[in-house]
């Protein structure tokens, strides 16, 4: 359980970094695209867990 924590912080904080990123820099920014591409990354990484553990996905 502290893993998917872990992730679920490392989510938002993504998630936040990527809104100041596009409000800087407009969503075909490649540090916007990245950062999204980082976030989906976890997303998918969190959702693998929870998959394993019988739980439902968060996206």
């Amino acid at each position: 359980m502290l893993h998917d924590e872990v992730i679920r912080q490392r989510i938002e904080e993504s998630r936040q970094l990527l809104y100041q990123l596009e409000m800087q820099y407009g969503l075909r920014h490649p540090k916007v695209l990245k950062q999204s591409m980082h976030l989906d990354e976890l997303i998918n990484r969190y959702n693998r867990v929870k998959y394993r553990e019988g739980m439902k996905p968060i996206a």
